[in-house]
Parts: structure tokens; C-alpha cells; sequence
């Protein structure tokens, strides 16, 4: 089955192939519906109609069928503006810099460092810097010419399982934001454990869908009446199309083999964008309550994790 995304504007923006498919987090595919989200399941129209839902063993969320890009994820992730939109460039490379002090410090010794997705390239820049061998990929062209152009450093065009790193290659990788976009995220995580080095460290990040703000989201479109939910964007940008949460994540890192050493709860909300009507100010100013309180009680949005590759 497939359908067609729009834009506002109407116009189609991509079309999809929707797939039975099971939990990307632990396998299983006893699941439960918990709403539909896109279409005429969003306030804005955006994306196409797609069921929602949570496995009843692992707590994963995820889309059931799982709408796959017809086109190539290259010609899905086009427009470096818009989908950076609102992202410090700076503030970034900073971040960035940080971390590779951090790996520096963790391992005792620079080497070599993998950025995957590694869009506008502000983490391989900050590698550069650092004095790291670095290599990146990322599926899109568009944000690979970017990324040369305005901080001179180079990508590999493809997935990571494309691109086919030696094993045992990498002392370091980050995932900056893209866990939650892979469709299989268990094939991704276990290549990324073939090409790290045993006592090799991995950084990322997810947004956590069992957090505050997303229950009390899903809470108030049922109160609203609607079947819809808060979770994810399978059909239209960010495409979120895993909803981790902590129970499913640490199955999924536990089925791959690695040792978790840190994973964090916290974060707010987006900045408001576009025209603000009076119920969009008061839905915008109640969501930044409730992330506070989210961050006060360990259900925040987002989610930090440091994992390692056991030595043996």
C-alpha cells in the first residue's frame, strides 16, 4: 500500500510504502494501538494518516504498518535550511568539541572517530580540531555538500551498513538525533558494534516517548475527542518513525551486547515557530510546564546515552 505526503501547500512531497513490520526495539509483534498521527490526525495536514503503536513487551513505540520512503533518502532530505531550522551552528561545533574532549579523557588516547548522519558536519569539524582520524556518513547529498562548502570536511553518501567499515575500526562514534529515524534500528546498532574497537564508546541521543510531556500529550487529544497521538513523524520531517523509551532502549542495547554506562532523562521543548494564535501560545506555555515538571520527576523528553563495547 502507499500513499502520498503533502506539503501545506499542497502539493506532494514524497510517497511511501507502508509495511507490516514488528517492534524495532525487541522483535516481538504484540503491540497496542495508541493513536494515529499525520494527515488528518495533525493540526498543521502534514504527512499521511499512519497507525500508531506500543509493544506490549518492550514498550517501544514505533509505526505498524511502517511507511517507507518510495523515493531514495537522498532526494527525502533535500533542504538543509529548513530542516536545521532553529539549530545553533556554534553552539554545535562547541558541543561537539566537548565531546571529543570527553572521548579523549574516557579512553586515554586520541584515534579514530565515526559520526553517523553526520548532516551539516559540525562534529567532524570538531574531530578536525580535536586531531581525530575522522570519517562521517550520511544519506543525504545535499547536506554532505553543505557540510564541505561551509566547514571544509567530508562525508561517505550512504547508510552505515552501505558504506561497510572494516571491524574493530573505530575508537569512537556518535549518532547525533538519528536513532529514532532508522527503520531498523537493531541491524544499524549491531553494525555499529561490529565497527567499533572493543572498549570503543558510543554517544547519542532519543527522545523519550514515554516521557511527561508525550503522555500528557495523548491524554489531551483524547480529551479533545480525537484518536490521534503526540508521537512521532513517520510521513513528514523530523520522519521519526522509532519511539524509544528507556525500558525499550536498554533491550534493544542489550540485545546488540552493550554495556550501558550512562543514559540521562531531561530536556524542554522547542522554541514556538510560525503564526501564534491565542490556543497555540496557551498549548505551547502549558507544554514548557509540563517538560519542567517532566525534568523534575525523570520523565523528560529526551534521553543522553554513553554506552561501550565490552572488551571482550
Amino acid at each position: 500500500m502507499s500513499a502520498a505526503t503533502q506539503t501545506l501547500s499542497g502539493e506532494v512531497a514524497a510517497d511511501f510504502d507502508f509495511r507490516p513490520t514488528v517492534c524495532g526495539a525487541c522483535g516481538s509483534e504484540n503491540a497496542e494501538l495508541i493513536g494515529w498521527r499525520g494527515g488528518d490526525a495533525h493540526h498543521g495536514g502534514s504527512g499521511v494518516r499512519t497507525r500508531i503503536v506500543r509493544c506490549r513487551e518492550c514498550s517501544h513505540i514505533y509505526p505498524n504498518p511502517m511507511p517507507y520512503p518510495a523515493r531514495s533518502l537522498d532526494d527525502l532530505y533535500t533542504d538543509t535550511d529548513d530542516y536545521f531550522h532553529g539549530h545553533d551552528l556554534e553552539a554545535k561545533k562547541q558541543n561537539a568539541l566537548e565531546k571529543m574532549a570527553f572521548f579523549e579523557k574516557t579512553l586515554g588516547h586520541r584515534g579514530r572517530y565515526l559520526d553517523i548522519a553526520c548532516g551539516r558536519g559540525e562534529s567532524l569539524w570538531a574531530g578536525r580540531e580535536a586531531g581525530w582520524e575522522y570519517e562521517g556518513v550520511d544519506a543525504s547529498s545535499t547536506y554532505l555538500d553543505w557540510a564541505e562548502q561551509h566547514l571544509e570536511v567530508c562525508g561517505r553518501l550512504g547508510t552505515l551498513e552501505e558504506v561497510n567499515f572494516p571491524g574493530g575500526h573505530f575508537d569512537a562514534v556518535t549518532m547525533n538525533a538519528i536513532i529514532e529515524q532508522l527503520y531498523d534500528p537493531h541491524g544499524t546498532m549491531s553494525e555499529v558494534f561490529r565497527v567499533l574497537k572493543p572498549g570503543g564508546l558510543l554517544w547519542f541521543d532519543a527522545p523519550n516517548e514515554s516521557g511527561l510531556y508525550m503522555r500528557v500529550g495523548n491524554l489531551y487529544m483524547k480529551g479533545l475527542g480525537r484518536d490521534w497521538c503526540v508521537n512521532l513523524a513517520p510521513t513528514f520531517p523530523p520522519y521519526h518513525v522509532q519511539g524509544f523509551t528507556p525500558t525499550s532502549l536498554r533491550t534493544l542495547l542489550g540485545r546488540v551486547g552493550f554495556d550501558i554506562l550512562h543514559l540521562k532523562i531531561e530536556g524542554g521543548v522547542w522554541p514556538l515557530t510560525g503564526e501564534a494564535s491565542l490556543r497555540k501560545r496557551l498549548e505551547y506555555n502549558a507544554a514548557r510546564i509540563v517538560a519542567w515538571f517532566g525534568n523534575k520527576t525523570g520523565t523528560g523528553r529526551y534521553m543522553d546515552i554513553l554506552v561501550k563495547k565490552p572488551q571482550s
